[in-house]
């Protein structure tokens, strides 16, 4: 087993103190046996030992270290990033290693946690010194600019940053799921119907799929690793007619960009989206936006080319002072955040409790309410807006709803 990577040598005294360190170079470390015969250390019960071999380009021989009972103690909280921190007993040495692979540094350390035992059950080549690459080890950007340099054979596992744009992909790899550190994905101009769930685990902070052929954002992608990373997401172009309700807790999102696709209306919790800052929707077929988008708080704004509807009421309710036993029965359950599913519920109880509009107030209502719609100046929520017609106008229609006759009153008061 052999790691390209740059190391740290720092020669730490028995009471704790620093003698002194090494200046920072590239290196190889490799993990193998050695014969006792040709060791200064004996080990009785086995015929040959494990050694830790450090070979830099001053030092082609290499360091050796014993590892078993050797290994005072392991840092390894940034493995993902390539880093990792091992203190030796004897000689009493600290490693820091940084810019390996992050796999393959997983994969030592897991080597060296193991028991005497079990390490003295690995298959280990035997221990020779090794070549060190004075080249960058670890690639982090990869562009293709033509399917035939596609990388047919696989991905560098430290790769952060990949793009492939206008050369006339069908399908996302899946292979990029298993790329721990990739944080920058740009497959724009392609012909990519469909995006693969295996990305919700990955880290991603920029995601690109702008002029495809998505139809619908997965579930999946708003939830997972990638629900709390995600910085900035670029869906224009696409052939998009809605979004699922759960995108809102892509709640690291800052830009979002969704011109030229077909939705009708975004979804009615978006105003949960408190860190979004840049959106950009233009050229879509929204008539009304959902009440919650009042509350963001922007810095640019893009709406034009939408067909927004004039404000009005869109439906009454004969009796807002007396709703159903059904629904008292449903506003108990969402106002003390109550646990249901169709193992507890039947499901068109559970489809009636998911069908909740929420009023001005707060509360939820079901079947007892008013539904308007209001005019909303944007900007009321951002600096910078963008109009959303020809003719200047930076108002939007946003819908209301209305559970009792008390929030009635308070609404029409304010009019």
């Amino acid at each position: 087993m052999k790691i390209n990577c740059e190391v740290e040598v720092t020669y730490t005294l028995s009471h704790g103190g620093y003698a002194g360190k090494s200046f920072r170079s590239k290196a190889a470390l490799c993990v193998g046996r050695k014969e006792t015969s040709k060791s200064k250390l004996v080990c009785r019960d086995r015929k040959d030992q494990i050694f830790l071999l450090l070979t830099t380009a001053k030092n082609t021989n290499g360091t050796k270290y014993f590892v078993e009972g050797n290994v005072e103690k392991i840092y390894y909280k940034f493995v993902k990033e390539g880093k990792a921190t091992i203190k030796f007993k004897e000689p009493a040495h600290l490693l820091s290693i940084s810019k390996a692979d992050p796999r393959q540094l997983h994969i030592l350390i897991q080597l060296l946690q193991l028991s005497p035992a079990k390490q003295r059950q690995e298959t280990l080549v035997p221990l020779l010194p090794s070549k060190v690459n004075t080249a960058d080890p670890v690639p982090t950007k990869l562009v293709v600019i033509s399917q035939a340099k596609y990388p047919v054979k696989g991905f560098p596992t430290t790769l952060e940053r990949f793009e492939a744009v206008g050369i006339n992909l069908n399908r996302i790899d899946k292979r990029l799921a298993n790329l721990q550190s990739l944080a920058y994905l740009d497959l724009s101009n392609n012909h990519i119907s469909e995006v693969p769930e295996s990305l919700q685990n990955v880290s991603l902070v920029e995601l690109k799929l702008s002029g495809n052929k998505i139809e619908e954002y997965p579930l999946a992608l708003c939830l997972g690793t990638i629900s709390s990373s995600l910085r900035s997401l670029d869906l224009s172009r696409n052939l998009l007619t809605n979004l699922p309700g759960n995108f809102v807790q892509l709640k690291g999102l800052v830009r979002l960009k969704l011109d030229c696709n077909q939705l009708t209306t975004l979804p009615k919790c978006f105003g949960k989206l408190t860190n979004l800052k840049y959106l950009s929707a233009s050229s879509n077929q929204i008539t009304v936006l959902p009440h919650t988008f009042k509350r963001l708080q922007l810095e640019s704004i893009d709406l034009f080319g939408n067909p927004f509807s004039g404000p009005g009421l869109l439906r009454r309710c004969a009796d807002l002072s007396l709703p159903c036993l059904q629904e008292l029965a449903a506003r108990t359950i969402r106002r003390e955040r109550l646990r249901y599913s169709p193992q507890i519920l039947p499901v068109r109880i559970c489809h009636y409790l998911d069908s909740a509009k929420q009023c001005l107030c707060g509360k939820a209502c079901f079947d007892s309410y008013l539904h308007h719609v209001a005019l909303l100046n944007l900007h009321n929520i951002s600096s910078t807006v963008t109009s959303v017609d020809p003719q200047g106008n930076t108002r939007v229609t946003v819908e209301i709803f209305l559970c009792s006759a008390r929030c009635m009153k308070l609404w029409n008061s304010k009019q």
